[in-house]
């Protein structure tokens, strides 16, 4: 979960069976749902109970390893990555390439994420 991107689906599907055993839901009979999903999601101080919305987790543990590569620029997989991805640019520069390993696109898919957030364009807080 923290190097590659999860299907979306996959996400879905585990948040419903942590919801599932959340709301105590057995096959044959289902359950009050007393909350919404997502306000459960919402961190404590906001009024939720800190539960993660997998998605977003699942993009920001990727988002993690283009931080790595940057703050480790001769590390092994930094290296690799450079060499074989951005050799002529910078990481923030890379583009997709051609042939590219479901690595470096899971890494360049919360792209976005990262530079938002370098660029001050996020809040963020601490889990």
């Amino acid at each position: 979960m923290s190097v590659f991107k999860l299907p979306l689906g996959l996400c879905e599907d585990m948040q419903k069976a942590i919801a599932g055993f959340w709301w105590g839901q057995k096959r044959e009979k289902r359950s009050i749902h007393w909350s919404k999903w997502e306000r459960l999601c919402q961190a404590k101080k906001r009024g939720g109970l800190g539960f993660r919305d997998l998605s977003s987790f699942n993009q920001a543990l990727v988002a993690k390893q283009s931080w790595r590569i940057i703050l480790a620029p001769e590390s092994l997989v930094a290296r690799v990555m450079k060499e074989k991805y951005f050799r002529h640019s910078s990481f923030m520069k890379a583009q997709i390439g051609s042939n590219p390993s479901y690595i470096w696109r899971s890494i360049l898919w919360e792209e976005r994420l990262f530079t938002r957030a370098l660029d001050g364009e996020l809040e963020m807080e601490s889990w």
